[in-house]
């Protein structure tokens, strides 16, 4: 007989939730089409390599992040959450002939535009993200724009090649996605801690295969980076939704099955356009 769950109060899959075999596919495809282009030249110019993923020291310091981030704007003005890729030098300045090591900054946006909070970047340091100038945001993220971004357009899909499309610059996520991340990251902190120890950003890319939400046309920029989300269990191991307890995850696939990815916001990188962000270069 199916054990029945009577101690935890189900919720419904998180709507940024992507299978384990997704996460992994993405993971593999940047690690074996984009991170070598990227690795090459930062052991090069930095005397390291490459970043791969971002860790926060515990799964308490990702949940504080992720609620300060959203405090940042007044309930009901804020619209989502900006991710910007970025490269400082690793001794955190931009100079002239170092690419950087590549990184995160995070900022909340709000207004029907959807502009930054210019008050509030933040930046992966020791474990968690700590507020970052916006002066000094600009140029971390210009460095990985300027020197990084072109070398992986060969990566592309053939499409977007032809069409002359870009690498990813930033991503955005949702007040609502974003959130849900947030709530998902509180449910099993407080029902499954004794599993759950960590929460972990990987760098990742879309593979070569159409990527469809619900009933919504297949994305046409494939091959692109994006980021993903983890929970990292008690061995320092990553795990997934299902996998850190199976009956509970059919449990809440019963509940509500969302359709979408807990790992890439909209849910594509942004395409080029010719409104840059508040740190972009340039319009493209």
């Amino acid at each position: 007989m199916k054990e029945k769950l009577t101690a935890i109060d189900l919720r419904p899959l998180p709507s940024t939730y992507v299978t384990a075999l997704e996460s992994a596919n993405r993971e593999k495809w940047f690690i074996d089409f984009k991170y070598p282009i990227l690795d090459a030249l930062t052991f090069k110019e930095e005397g390291e390599n490459e970043t791969k993923k971002l860790d926060f020291k515990d799964i308490e310091s990702a949940i504080k992040f992720f609620t300060r981030i959203l405090e940042d704007v007044p309930a009901g003005l804020i619209n989502g959450v900006r991710v910007y890729f970025a490269s400082p030098s690793i001794d955190g300045t931009v100079t002239t002939g170092k690419c950087g090591k590549l990184t995160l900054i995070f900022v909340a946006t709000a207004g029907i535009s959807g502009a930054d909070v210019a008050s509030a970047y933040y930046s992966f340091k020791d474990g968690d993200f700590v507020p970052i100038a916006e002066d000094l945001a600009r140029e971390w993220v210009h460095n990985y724009q300027n020197i990084k971004r072109p070398m992986l357009f060969k990566t592309l899909s053939d499409q977007d090649i032809t069409d002359r499309s870009k690498e990813t610059k930033h991503i955005y996520f949702s007040y609502d996605q974003f959130n849900d991340t947030l709530e998902e990251m509180v449910y099993q902190n407080k029902n499954h801690g004794n599993i759950v120890k960590g929460f972990g950003i990987r760098f990742t890319s879309y593979t070569n295969q159409n990527y469809q939400v619900g009933h919504s046309k297949p994305i046409k920029h494939r091959r692109r980076m994006t980021i993903g989300f983890t929970f990292i269990d008690n061995n320092g191991n990553d795990i997934g939704i299902q996998d850190i307890n199976p009956i509970e995850f059919n449990e809440r696939v019963a509940i509500k099955f969302v359709d979408d990815t807990m790992d890439s916001g909209d849910p594509t990188p942004p395409p080029p356009t010719n409104n840059g962000e508040n740190l972009d270069v340039g319009p493209e």
